[in-house]
């Protein structure tokens, strides 16, 4: 080989060494610029990711605080239903009190108005068989030994005058068909058992009339008799007794 085969060799090798050196730092630039773009990329990436989670921590915080508050709110409601039903309840026990107020304060005013009742007198007035007798009218007690004298006697006519003009009715519809002579044979019947009559009490119910209490010895029964003022005098009303049922 001559010296210029050699110069060509040495001549090629070199500018194949800059071609390949040339090469390597194209390449090696076009990584850096690349490595460059992915560091820049990886860094938005990061960025966008915390963004993010910040953004879901945020969501998670609200939607926790909206529980919360939905919770209170629930609890709230729940208060307001319960006292809401309690304060009903207490003005329907209020009014109750109010009426029952109001009904007794009209009691007491009707009460205040109304005289006051006679209590019954406690007596024990003794009238024995023996001592019938035409008492007369003056007294309720007198007008009730009259009557019943006048039933003793067989004298229906006697025992209709002591009578009620209410009572007289009354015993005419009962008398209706019946001849004077069975009335008082009737009359002497119902009262030949009776050994004696006791006056226990005496109350007057209203103005001219009075209730007597009498214990009829002889038939042991005690009845309630009807005594009312007729004018000047006293007359027999006849027995208060309950309706038969």
């Amino acid at each position: 080989m001559n010296m210029q085969q050699v110069v060509k060799c040495v001549f090629g090798g070199l500018l194949a060494g800059c071609l390949l050196f040339a090469g390597c730092g194209r390449e090696s630039k076009q990584l850096q610029a690349e490595n460059e773009a992915l560091r820049v990329e990886v860094a938005a990436l990061k960025a966008q990711a915390a963004e993010t989670d910040a953004a879901r921590q945020a969501e998670s915080k609200r939607s926790q605080n909206d529980a919360a508050d939905t919770a209170r709110l629930r609890g709230e409601v729940t208060q307001l239903r319960a006292a809401a039903k309690d304060a009903e309840k207490l003005r329907g026990e209020n009014q109750q009190l109010r009426n029952e107020n109001q009904t007794l304060r009209g009691a007491a005013n009707a009460t205040a108005s109304q005289p006051a009742q006679p209590q019954p007198q406690q007596q024990a007035t003794a009238f024995p068989r023996e001592s019938w007798t035409f008492a007369g009218y003056g007294s309720p007690e007198a007008a009730l030994v009259s009557a019943i004298w006048s039933m003793q006697q067989g004298n229906p006519k006697q025992y209709f005058e002591s009578l009620t003009p209410e009572e007289q009715l009354r015993m005419t519809k009962v008398w209706e068909g019946k001849s004077p002579e069975e009335i008082a044979a009737k009359h002497v019947s119902d009262t030949s058992k009776i050994t004696g009559m006791k006056v226990l009490t005496s109350q007057e119910v209203a103005p001219g009339q009075t209730i007597l209490s009498v214990q009829i010895d002889g038939v042991d029964r005690t009845e309630r008799v009807n005594m009312q003022r007729v004018g000047n005098e006293w007359k027999f009303g006849g027995f208060i007794r309950e309706p038969k049922q």
